[in-house]
């Protein structure tokens, strides 16, 4: 007989010790590539909005709300009290002493169309060039049926890894006042290809492109003129917000934002840089809560499988007698005792790999209130997978000297 029988046997003669020990490992194991999975996609995401993301500064119109509680139930909040931006504003931001930080301002009204079908839309007006060069993602598809080849993804943050960042050729986005831009999930809804004439509250426009799906919230918007939309929308003159990408080498944010509230004193304004670490600050605690929380679910797990396995030993003290009074060696008892762990924890870490990337997928977009991709990382499945060796290890490696030292003559006695 082989040791690779006598091991293969006892597993599957005490299966609910060994299950024991297999559910300490993966639970260990679960905890860790769970946390990590989740932490390191936000910073993943966020690193790439840092880098890619074209807006650095946004600008919107002042405003005061109230949140009304009746019968203990809370109410949405209610607005009043609105600023509102204008042209004038954008005028402003050019007699900054920091404009030389300022690369592109690309202010847009934003607001609501009914199509002839009664279908209400969302309509964007913009400096179409400025939009589409503070927002890199945005591309002109190519084949003008290429909106109905799949469907757009809803409700879901662009994918950031297959962004193409060779920019969007600029020249052929000239638009007149009666064309516009539909974006891919819009033109799904509505079945709009490139060429259609659509009556938009009553006035006629020209789709010239469609844009290529990119996840994003413009895949449901209509472009068009910011000059076109004042018109349809009546709001001459006014904006919603304005979009600003900066180059912060030139210059320092904290002057360039104070500059920026004190010349438009009826705005608010949000910088991306700043947001994206403060949720660095929170996903370094995080990191440190889930490195914490890992080790001390993992040592626990290592005690509870050291423990189940010397009780395991004390249960096999005959089995073992008889081995050493065969002609086993002590090498022979310490190897039977730690690949029957090893073989525990390859399994408990593959296990704990799969069951931690499940929860990981399900517990980011509840906890982060957005949707993560978690990716499967191949390098964790195989850090798994070493750090359920080194626990089975250690953890056997005192059980099995333990029954390398057992006197034959004193096991006997058990027979």
């Amino acid at each position: 007989m082989q040791l690779y029988h006598i091991i293969l046997n006892n597993l599957r003669r005490r299966k609910l010790k060994m299950l024991f020990i297999l559910f300490g490992m993966v639970i260990g194991i679960a905890t860790m590539v769970s946390v990590y999975s989740v932490v390191d996609s936000m910073k993943s995401e966020m690193t790439r909005k840092v880098s890619e993301y074209g807006v650095n500064v946004v600008i919107t119109p002042n405003s005061d709300g109230l949140t009304f509680s009746y019968g203990g139930i809370t109410l949405p909040e209610v607005m009043y009290d609105i600023e509102q931006l204008t042209m004038d504003d954008v005028n402003q931001l050019t007699q900054l002493q920091s404009k030389n930080m300022i690369r592109i301002v690309s202010p847009k009204l934003i607001g609501n169309g009914n199509l002839a079908t009664g279908e209400r839309v969302n309509i964007v007006g913009a400096n179409i060039k400025e939009e589409f060069t503070v927002k890199p993602w945005l591309k002109i598809a190519d084949d003008k049926s290429q909106q109905f080849k799949k469907k757009p993804v809803n409700n879901k943050e662009m994918d950031y890894e297959k962004l193409d960042l060779l920019r969007q050729d600029l020249e052929v986005l000239n638009l007149s006042d009666n064309q516009i831009i539909v974006g891919s999930a819009q033109a799904v809804t509505s079945k709009i290809v490139k060429g259609d004439i659509l009556n938009i509250s009553g006035r006629n426009y020209e789709v010239k492109f469609i844009l290529s799906e990119s996840g994003a919230m413009e895949d449901k918007q209509i472009f068009m003129n910011l000059a076109s939309a004042q018109n349809l929308l009546s709001k001459p003159g006014e904006i919603s917000m304005i979009d600003m990408s900066v180059d912060y080498l030139k210059g320092s944010e904290e002057s360039l934002l104070s500059e920026i509230k004190e010349g438009l004193p009826n705005s608010q304004v949000l910088s991306q840089r700043q947001e994206s670490m403060r949720q660095d600050d929170l996903l370094n605690r995080l990191v440190r809560f889930g490195v914490s929380l890992s080790i001390i679910v993992l040592l626990v797990g290592m005690l509870v499988i050291s423990l189940t396995m010397s009780s395991a030993v004390r249960e096999r003290t005959r089995e073992i007698g008889i081995f050493r009074a065969l002609g086993f060696r002590k090498s022979h008892i310490v190897k039977i005792i730690i690949y029957e762990g090893l073989i525990i924890s390859v399994i408990g870490g593959v296990i704990g790999y799969l069951i931690g990337m499940l929860l990981a997928n399900y517990a980011a977009p509840i906890f982060f209130d957005s949707d993560v991709q978690v990716t499967w990382n191949i390098f964790l499945f195989f850090i798994s997978i070493l750090i359920s060796v080194v626990i089975g290890i250690l953890s056997s490696l005192y059980p099995a000297l333990k029954a390398a030292k057992l006197d034959p003559a004193e096991a006997l006695r058990f027979i």
